[in-house]
């Protein structure tokens, strides 16, 4: 009588792409610190070969405008 043998293959399906677990960790960390510049209050500026950011979490304040005052005649 002949002997069958089987083999079984198993194979990782979540395994794929090693991008997905980087690119969680890059938007996690981004959130992070967004998270913490709301809370700390952080006013900054930002410069590089591209241009310049200004980062602040409040609007700035302005004083109002002086009225305007009547033409004299």
């Amino acid at each position: 009588m002949p002997e069958y043998k089987e083999t079984h293959v198993v194979s990782a399906e979540g395994a794929k792409s090693s991008a997905s677990p980087w690119l969680a960790f890059i938007v996690g960390a981004l959130l992070i610190a967004v998270v913490a510049l709301l809370v700390i209050n952080v006013h900054g500026t930002v410069s590089g070969p591209a241009g310049r950011i200004d980062f602040n979490v409040k609007p700035p304040v302005t004083a109002p405008a002086a009225p305007a005052t009547a033409p004299s005649k």
